[in-house]
């Protein structure tokens, strides 16, 4: 898996990287995938097991499709928001929703972040790294329906992109929020 491109989503804050095995960047494929009946219905008839695994409230694969098209929605809206706000407004920036994703990292440099879904104990996450507050680079997203990200070969997945993403970013010398401003390998939507 090799990165493409980097794209700008929302110009001086919200990015996604494009990867070779797929035709769009990350953040608009997560989300048309989310937004996806055919995709959420397919996923979750594979997934069943851990749907019904008690992790989550128990559900049948029609209410979890619609659950998460509902929550995709509102989600991406809410990044939209924020990314844009975040320009003029440091209390409302992205770094609200994201979190790192280990918890006792100290080091913050191209820190492995995710955030979740709107909807309470949302089984959705969006991965990234963080450049600054309001600056992120997303590098993927899953439905998660199991404690760890070590158990599904999916989740294995994005810990792997997002492990790229950062290497790509260190070799590129993309490190700091200054540093995209001067980059030729950034790319308008």
């Amino acid at each position: 898996m090799k990165i493409l491109s980097i794209f700008e989503i929302v110009k001086n804050s919200l990015l996604a990287v494009q990867f070779d095995d797929k035709e769009e960047n990350e953040f608009r494929h997560l989300f048309n995938l989310w937004k996806d009946y055919e995709f959420l219905e397919s996923f979750f008839e594979d997934n069943l097991i851990d749907l019904n695994s008690g992790f989550y409230e128990e559900t049948e694969i029609e209410n979890a499709v619609l659950l998460t098209i509902d929550d995709a929605k509102k989600t991406e809206k809410r990044i939209f928001e924020l990314a844009t706000k975040g320009q003029t407004n440091t209390d409302e920036v992205l770094q609200n929703i994201f979190k790192p994703l280990i918890s006792d990292s100290f080091d913050i440099t191209l820190e492995r972040q995710k955030a979740y879904g709107l909807r309470k104990k949302s089984w959705l996450r969006i991965y990234a790294i963080r450049i600054s507050p309001n600056r992120f680079v997303i590098t993927g997203g899953a439905i998660k329906l199991t404690k760890t990200m070590n158990d599904r070969e999916h989740l294995i997945k994005e810990l792997e992109k997002l492990e790229i993403a950062k290497k790509y970013l260190k070799e590129n010398y993309l490190i700091e929020e200054s540093d995209f401003y001067y980059s030729d390998i950034i790319r308008s939507e």
